[in-house]
């Protein structure tokens, strides 16, 4: 064992630390350099074709803090762009078109997981099936909001209308959920799906550098966020808050679906390996996972639910905020 002072420990540690940031980009490329290779050489993929979703096309929004664009039919999230950075978009918005079919999710989505009485839970997803959502009129600082129905099975017990607005300087996402069933509705997995671009694969690795990020959850319930930080380690950051009463209880892998079966809810297309390690649902309640595909595994949180009595509604939703640099 070494033997030395607290100062010189203290310096050892801080060497170590600047040591392991000074090896990130070598990591890096360890992990894309391999898809680089697999890239090179391979017929060149055909263009994308455009889903039912964008047959409307997009609408662009100004708010304090950010350039926003909708896809008209969804109102889903088509890019969210930091004024002042040179036009980077936090989501994976130049893969739209190749996402614009059925099955992958945006943000904007809802994965839901509910129950009526002591029957069995069923998953529901905005992106499963898409239907053009109806409009509701706006005002003051609402930007746009939609009732959900029309791209939910016709038997989910509740509706659901979303809503962009501008709070306080602030862009918000929230949905308002309300049992329209004349018996009581449990709510066992509520998940916003966070589909930033953690998209490396088929990039090289100075094309990652400029179009990519990474976020970390803090798990931490009413006090729970989500940070997302450009690949390159240049400001702006993107912080994800809880709006309303909107709790990080758990954060919930989106897979990809099992071949040669139905796809599901809580899955996505996107296809996920070493160059994508998938997006994550902001769990807002986790029971029903909790007592399925996580039954074996220690909850970070108490997996909790929401009950709804009939004609009861309750919001959730989140709020983007910006951090000038990354510290």
């Amino acid at each position: 064992m070494l033997n030395t002072s607290p100062e010189q420990a203290n310096s050892l540690t801080h060497q170590n630390r600047w040591g392991f940031f000074l090896l990130l980009p070598a990591l890096a490329a360890a992990v894309v350099m391999p898809q680089i290779v697999r890239t090179q050489g391979r017929a060149q993929r055909p263009p994308a074709t455009p889903g039912p979703m964008l047959a409307e096309g997009t609408q662009d929004y100004d708010t304090p803090e950010f350039k926003l664009t909708l896809v008209k039919s969804s109102q889903t999230m088509a890019a969210l762009k930091p004024k002042g950075a040179d036009g980077f978009d936090f989501t994976p918005g130049d893969i739209l078109v190749e996402r614009s079919q059925d099955g992958f999710d945006h943000l904007g989505d809802l994965d839901l997981r509910v129950r009526s009485g002591d029957g069995e839970w069923k998953s529901y997803s905005t992106a499963l099936a898409r239907q053009p959502i109806a409009p509701i009129e706006v005002s003051g600082g609402d930007l746009a909001a939609a009732d959900l129905a029309a791209t939910l099975p016709p038997d989910i017990p509740l509706q659901i209308t979303r809503t962009w607005a501008v709070d306080r300087g602030k862009l918000v996402l929230r949905y308002a959920i309300k049992n329209k069933y004349s018996a009581a509705v449990e709510i066992g997995a509520l998940g916003i799906p966070m589909a930033f671009n953690n998209v490396l694969s088929n990039r090289t690795l100075d094309q990652a550098h400029v179009a990519c990020s990474f976020f970390d959850p803090y798990i931490g319930e009413d006090a729970g966020y989500l940070q997302v930080t450009r690949l390159n380690g240049h400001g702006p950051a993107l912080v994800v808050v809880p709006e309303a009463k909107t709790p990080f209880e758990a954060y919930g892998p989106i897979l990809s679906p099992r071949r040669n079966e139905p796809q599901q809810a809580f899955t996505d297309k996107t296809q996920r390996g070493v160059t994508f390690e998938g997006f994550y649902d902001w769990m807002v309640t986790s029971k029903a996972f909790a007592e399925n595909e996580w039954k074996k595994a220690e909850q970070w949180n108490p997996p909790t639910s929401i009950t709804l009595a009939p004609g009861e509604a309750k919001t959730f939703g989140v709020r983007f905020l910006v951090s000038p640099e990354i510290r």
